[in-house]
């Protein structure tokens, strides 16, 4: 691949990165058109996933995508639409050479698009810059593996792995930059994940924030075995501006009044252990189309999750203080070093130190 083809796939990249977190439950891709080494038309795909970047590419060229190359960062999909397919849609334009930075292992893609536009005698490249999209899309990827959502965890703690003073006074561990990057997390993704406990003692809006403003409300999931969520939490009173899901065991006229107020509410049965299974409820979040969430909540359900090997990322922040051995601990029996996990970045906000883990 020459040098010139190589560029144009890396400007549809950053397309791409630049509407990251808009196009759930959608992966994100970026798309141009280049004609006589000029760039004629450029898509991204839309909010919530629709319109896909290519159609939007192909209705801004119009009949000058006669003869185009075009630059997708994913193969262009193989299902049906109002206006067809966008591989149809290419194969209509007359686009002469497409290069495509990895197949979609959609099974409803998977690679047929890449052979219906090689049948129509199409120039065709796959591969190059795949792992651009590989790490972008990477919530996407999985959790169509797993059939479950990609699971990120976040989570301040002490030097000494507590998150909390036993007796829960304390509202902040880590400084003001390292909250302003928790932010940047929760704005890039699609759910928060989180259980009446943690709404008990904290009483959060789990709003995306900058400069104290609120710019994003995101769905919201509670696990809420005994249905212990007090009516009078601020999430609650949000209910208009987000959508948000309980998970519980109980049906009784509180969940009832739940429902009326907008709540979603799914019933699922306590296991032997009393509690509710995790798995089963992560299938069902998987069905319900989210498929990237963060999940903020304390110590026990982290350990719970693990457990249930139902994480994939821990994006951690560790301010110097220490809180000592009465202090709520970050897991339950171990230390972060009993955790198999790759570190792929490290940086430091004042004297918070950020981690960001792969398990």
């Amino acid at each position: 691949m020459s040098q010139n083809h190589y560029n144009n796939l890396i400007k549809a990249h950053t397309l791409a990165k630049k509407k990251f977190g808009s196009t759930f439950p959608n992966p994100v891709v970026g798309c141009i058109i280049v004609k006589k080494n000029r760039i004629i038309s450029t898509g991204v795909t839309g909010n919530q996933g629709r319109p896909h970047a290519e159609e939007i590419a192909l209705k801004k060229a119009g009949d000058k995508a006669k003869g185009a190359t075009m630059y997708v960062t994913l193969e262009p999909c193989f299902h049906k639409s109002i206006n067809g397919s966008c591989t149809e849609q290419i194969l209509r334009s007359g686009i002469k050479a497409i290069y495509i930075a990895r197949h979609d292992p959609d099974i409803r893609t998977n690679k047929k698009s890449i052979n219906k536009l090689k049948k129509n005698e199409l120039e065709v490249h796959v591969g190059e810059t795949a792992h651009i999209t590989n790490h972008l899309n990477n919530f996407f990827f999985k959790s169509l593996k797993n059939k479950r959502p990609f699971v990120k965890v976040k989570m301040a703690i002490s030097e000494d792995e507590k998150i909390a003073w036993s007796n829960y006074k304390s509202k902040w561990i880590s400084n003001s930059k390292s909250r302003n990057y928790g932010h940047k997390i929760r704005f890039n993704s699609q759910a928060i994940l989180t259980t009446s406990k943690t709404i008990i003692k904290d009483n959060p809006r789990f709003t995306v924030r900058k400069n104290n403003k609120i710019i994003k409300h995101l769905t919201t999931i509670i696990i809420d075995n005994s249905l212990k969520i007090p009516l009078g939490s601020k999430l609650l009173k949000d209910i208009n501006k987000k959508r948000v899901i309980i998970f519980t065991s109980k049906k009784n006229n509180k969940s009832k009044f739940l429902k009326k107020i907008g709540c979603e509410v799914f019933f699922v049965n306590k296991q032997v252990n009393n509690q509710l299974n995790l798995k089963t409820i992560f299938k069902k979040i998987y069905d319900l189309k989210i498929n990237d969430i963060l999940v903020e909540a304390g110590g026990i359900f982290l350990s719970n999750l693990l457990k249930n090997d139902l994480v994939d990322e821990i994006h951690l922040f560790k301010a110097p203080v220490i809180i000592g051995s009465s202090g709520k601990p970050f897991l339950i029996g171990k230390k972060l070093k009993n955790i198999k996990y790759k570190e792929v970045l490290t940086k430091n906000f004042d004297h918070d130190i950020y981690q960001y883990l792969k398990i």
